[in-house]
């Protein structure tokens, strides 16, 4: 498909990176002719210098032919604006990143409508929201549900007095419905099979029911993991999101930032927050504010550098976990080994979020990364046509390292064997590597 992207940033770089890998044909457009450059020899990409929102740009390009155009700078107006003329060329669907919550608010689908915009993805939102779910789930270092809830993927850091370590997983008794689909070790993503061992240190990908991976995850909780009270470091975009949210699920949050005007405007947000203006990184506040009775700490600032020293000074302070926010997802296994518990990029997260709108038809359901685009797990409703329909899993050679983790079918998961035939209408939730998905998805249509 013949792609249109405005804004050659870190959002629009990663996405094009993605896109790429998925085979479509990608014009990117930035006014800076130094982004334009640095491009030139690292994204195999029809590059345009120019204004993404002027239509005498667009038609040098050409839209006719156009699938998709999405508009990521970080401009909220000329994104806007872009996907508005874009709709007016003619593209079908347009994506918009718009910071600003009151456009994508249901009581203005009227104007959404009317701006011509498909999509609205908002970065700090999207990165609040992952955030939310991996802390209600405080065994688990990230979680993604499939199927309207009825399968879920957990990630683990497997931990020394594990029962399950240094054997063969096809001799490892798992809950009812549980299949082990992943594993990251140094860094590498591994597809497992049955003679494959976990090994301490390993974060671990398990796929399955619900009610089974809940039981799974009650089996590695800690005693002392229940996450009730909530450090963030940063009041940005991102930090006043994720403490709205927490505040409205029940947590005790308290917020240091040094900035005095996104104090005043976090605390008129609020209602329970505590909000302390201070420097995160002074040793002297951090013992006077008790920081080390936390559970958890999120570290949100620009400066990767200085999430990393705050997140180990608040460990060495006694806070058990710690969340590091890095704008270069280069440095999430260098975090992760060092002793960061979760590390996390919102440019990532946002490119992905994107780019489950771009692979979406009628058969794909949802689509998730993981690890910094490290794997990746995908629900396909299976159509009449495909040539895998009465089928045995066992006849069927997937493109490149697949795993099919769990079938949803009449409202029952089943984790697949073997002799699992597939029919019209499975939801079938596979886990993969990046670079196999656009040929899994054609392999099944």
């Amino acid at each position: 498909m013949k792609i249109i992207v405005v804004g050659a940033g870190k959002v629009g770089y990663s996405l094009a990176k993605r896109l790429i890998q998925d085979d479509h044909d990608v014009y990117m457009i930035d006014k800076s002719a130094e982004r334009i450059h640095n491009l030139e020899s690292t994204l195999d990409v029809s590059l345009l210098q120019g204004n993404g929102s002027q239509l005498s740009v667009l038609n040098e390009i050409g839209l006719s032919d156009v699938g998709m155009f999405i508009a990521v700078t970080d401009s909220d107006e000329v994104n806007l604006l872009a996907c508005a003329v874009a709709k007016l060329g003619g593209v079908a669907r347009t994506i918009a990143r718009v910071r600003d919550t009151d456009y994508a608010k249901k009581d203005n689908q009227q104007l959404q409508s009317q701006l011509g915009i498909d999509l609205f993805i908002n970065p700090e939102m999207v990165t609040a929201q992952a955030l939310l779910e991996i802390l209600q789930t405080p065994a688990a270092l990230d979680v993604e549900d499939f199927a309207s809830g009825a399968v879920r993927l957990l990630e683990f850091k497997a931990k020394k007095h594990w029962d399950i370590l240094d054997q063969p997983l096809k001799d490892i008794t798992l809950p009812d419905r549980v299949l082990a689909v992943g594993i990251l070790r140094n860094g590498d993503m591994i597809i497992p099979h049955g003679d494959t061992m976990v090994e301490a240190g390993d974060n671990v990908f398990f796929l399955g029911a619900k009610e089974g991976i809940q039981q799974l995850e009650k089996r590695f909780q800690e005693l002392n993991q229940q996450i009730k009270y909530v450090v963030i470091i940063g009041a940005g975009l991102i930090g006043r999101n994720l403490t709205c949210l927490l505040e409205k699920a029940g947590y005790n949050v308290k917020v240091i930032e040094k900035n005095r005007a996104r104090c005043e405007l976090l605390a008129s947000i609020t209602n329970t927050a505590m909000v302390i203006e201070g420097d995160g990184t002074n040793l002297d506040l951090l013992e006077a504010e008790e920081i080390g009775d936390g559970d958890v700490i999120i570290c949100l600032t620009d400066d990767d550098k200085l999430n990393l020293l705050v997140a180990l000074l608040a460990k060495h302070m006694g806070i058990p976990k710690a969340f590091v926010r890095v704008g270069r997802p280069e440095y999430i296994s260098l975090m992760e080994q060092v002793g960061i518990d979760v590390v996390f990029s919102p440019r990532l997260l946002t490119s992905g979020e994107i780019l489950r709108a771009v692979r979406s038809d009628s058969n794909l359901v949802s689509i998730s990364t993981f690890e910094g685009s490290k794997a990746e797990a995908v629900e396909i409703a299976l159509p009449a046509e495909s040539t895998l329909v009465g089928r045995a899993l066992r006849d069927i050679r997937l493109p490149g390292e697949a795993l099919v983790g769990a079938i949803v079918r009449d409202n029952t998961t089943i984790v697949p064997s073997g002799d699992t035939f597939l029919y019209e209408g499975d939801h079938i939730i596979f886990f993969t590597l990046p670079q196999y998905v656009n040929r899994l998805l054609k392999a099944i249509k």
